[in-house]
């Protein structure tokens, strides 16, 4: 396998090559968000990623003797897979953190209605979100779940157009 195949959309990948870098690339892009990049920016590393992604199915289409405007699809709904994985990581620890905060304002947490009452109060999420505002390690806290979730979203539908692309057969 030419290394190149993942840096540069200008080559051409086999099914084996794009399996192989999209598995490098999902180790190193776990490794970035487990672990940081250092100093850069995590949006950087981010872009990276999805570049490289991209040049892999432009060059397995290329290799399929296809055209490369299809290997945009599978990047664009990873990104919303990865939004939607955000969003499904971070919703148990905001209610989480609103029941404690209704805890601690004297709403009885064990009656869910009286909870339920207390969290519709339109004053209720005002306080809440003043309160994530007021408190930064809570806010890291409830945002540092939405990584690995985010992670899952992206490579599963990274996956499914990766079995995909693999299994196209050579034209021309």
């Amino acid at each position: 396998m030419n290394p190149l195949v993942l840096f540069l959309p200008v080559y051409r990948a086999s099914a084996t090559a794009l399996l192989a870098g999209l598995a490098v690339l999902a180790v190193a892009d776990f490794v970035r968000i487990q672990f940081g990049l250092g100093s850069v920016p995590i949006w950087i590393g981010m872009l990276a990623v999805w570049f490289f992604v991209l040049s892999l199915f432009i060059n397995r289409r290329r290799h399929a003797g296809r055209g490369v405007g299809l290997a945009f699809l599978p990047l664009g709904l990873a990104i919303v897979g990865k939004g939607i994985g955000a969003i499904a990581g971070l919703m148990p620890g905001i209610y989480n953190a609103m029941v404690e905060f209704a805890a601690e304002n004297g709403v009885d947490t064990s009656d869910q209605a009286a909870l339920a009452e207390a969290m519709g109060e339109p004053g209720f999420q005002q306080e809440f979100q003043r309160a994530l505002q007021e408190n930064p390690e809570m806010l890291e806290q409830l945002t540092g779940a939405t990584g690995l979730a985010s992670f899952i979203g992206f490579w599963l539908v990274i996956l499914a157009f990766a079995i995909w692309f693999s299994r196209m057969s050579r034209q021309g």
